[in-house]
């Protein structure tokens, strides 16, 4: 058993990788500004919910509460998903949205430097690559291609965030020997997403349970991203917290699924399990382009296990169980 401390364990990322944790019998520990408050991530956890120690506070601004609950849990490693990931928000609050990620990060990277701890792993984004929205290929995304600086990378408060921890990580590692991982994560979606993030997969499916018309009017229906199934995501965070230095030849890996899909594909799928569901596409988003998880394959050993098609009927599922227990 090993114990291991989760930032922002009350959202849509930390709560899937905390039941993972709780699961394989872990001493979970959470750090959050409140327990989870979303009834879907709320019923997500519920049956690991009180194995978790809790603390209330933030990564950010409180370095003390961080270390002490690193001293009191007797926490090893850190999975670092604290975040704001709220788009609009962030675009008109830049200043807390690039603060929020880089003091937290520097705070995580020194309670590893003063305490002596093991794995910290970080939950990036394929935000941090510059080839995403422009000049789209079929290629998949390499761990290695991200030029930081490039004029058409995207740099939105919530990316550059990302792109400056992930700086901050590496220096540690290299001058500090802070044993840090970045998870880079792909359109990740499952139960319990954000409002502000379920513009797309989840919303098309959980309407389409409750009966509501879908329009999706953002480009154009054709468009493809790489999407990553939550559940994914968890195990693969857990591959990452695991695997032994010495097996490492990078510290950057790509988790996410390898599938390149449409919101036309996923509208297909849905109605071939809701035959009712009303989806109406004007649009369909942002391209994302297909990751490459090779590395993570064969240093980690992670493996996508839901395809858009078994997410999708996972989700259903988790979603009317929800409701009818609710």
């Amino acid at each position: 058993m090993t114990s291991i401390l989760v930032t922002g364990g009350s959202g849509l990322i930390g709560s899937y990788t905390v039941n993972a944790l709780v699961e394989r019998g872990d001493d979970v520990s959470v750090l959050d500004l409140s327990p989870p408050r979303n009834p879907k991530t709320q019923w997500v956890l519920r049956d690991t919910w009180d194995e978790v120690n809790f603390v209330e506070g933030t990564v950010c601004d409180d370095f003390p509460t961080l270390l002490k609950a690193c001293k009191d849990f007797k926490i090893e490693k850190i999975f670092h998903a604290a975040a704001i990931f709220r788009h609009a928000y962030e675009l008109t609050h830049p200043y807390y949205s690039l603060h929020l990620a880089s003091e937290s990060m520097l705070n995580v990277c020194e309670a590893a430097r003063i305490l002596d701890l093991g794995r910290i792993v970080f939950a990036g984004s394929n935000g941090e690559y510059d080839s995403l929205t422009v000049d789209h290929d079929s290629s998949p995304m390499e761990p290695t291609a991200a030029r930081m600086f490039h004029p058409a990378l995207g740099t939105s408060p919530y990316s550059s965030g990302k792109k400056i921890s992930t700086l901050i990580g590496m220096c540690y590692w290299q001058t500090q020997g802070v044993d840090w991982v970045d998870t880079r994560l792909s359109r990740v979606w499952g139960l319990g997403a954000k409002k502000e993030t379920e513009m797309g997969t989840t919303m098309m499916i959980e309407n389409a349970v409750d009966g509501v018309p879908t329009t999706i009017s953002l480009g154009t229906e054709d468009q493809t991203r790489c999407q990553t199934y939550v559940k994914d995501v968890a195990q693969g965070v857990l591959k990452a917290l695991d695997v032994p230095s010495e097996k490492l030849t990078q510290r950057v890996f790509n988790i996410g699924g390898t599938e390149e899909t449409s919101d036309r594909d996923t509208a297909k799928i849905i109605k071939e399990f809701i035959p009712d569901a009303v989806i109406e596409l004007k649009g369909g988003g942002v391209n994302r382009r297909a990751f490459n998880i090779d590395a993570a394959k064969e240093q980690l050993g992670f493996k996508s296990i839901y395809t858009l098609r078994a997410g999708i009927k996972d989700h259903i599922e988790m979603y009317r169980d929800f409701k009818n227990t609710s």
